[in-house]
């Protein structure tokens, strides 16, 4: 049940992640590189509150700080990565929001599993 509820949230957050990308390069801001950072860290921000309050349910105010700080490290390594991804992608794919999707595909994976062995977990009080 806990990866259902988290493709759906991540379905939310792709919605805001691929509609600033497509946003801004419609207004042609930036390049898809810069794009797809910018989009990340939107959708970065509504997904891990999401995911603390419904996919994980791991809402001690207790863990947050330590939640939020293991949240965006990773959401700060996946950028680069993503976006090495799709810069490969888009060698072979001309239209860059298929190129987008491609690389963050790769992500899911990945980051479903980190976030849920390493940033999502309760914090286990030992008495010793």
């Amino acid at each position: 049940m806990t990866f259902i509820r988290y493709v759906i949230i991540q379905s939310i957050g792709y919605v805001l992640d691929m509609g600033g990308f497509l946003l801004i390069l419609k207004m042609e801001f930036f390049g898809p590189v810069i794009a797809n950072s910018i989009g990340k860290l939107g959708a970065g921000v509504f997904a891990f509150i999401a995911h603390r309050n419904f996919t994980f349910r791991s809402n001690e105010p207790s863990d947050q700080k330590r939640q939020a700080i293991r949240y965006f490290v990773l959401l700060v390594m996946f950028i680069p990565f993503s976006s090495v991804i799709l810069s490969i992608f888009l060698l072979w794919v001309k239209e860059p929001g298929l190129a987008k999707f491609l690389a963050d595909c790769i992500c899911v994976v990945l980051s479903y599993s980190i976030s849920k062995k390493f940033i999502f977990t309760k914090l286990s009080v030992t008495n010793g």
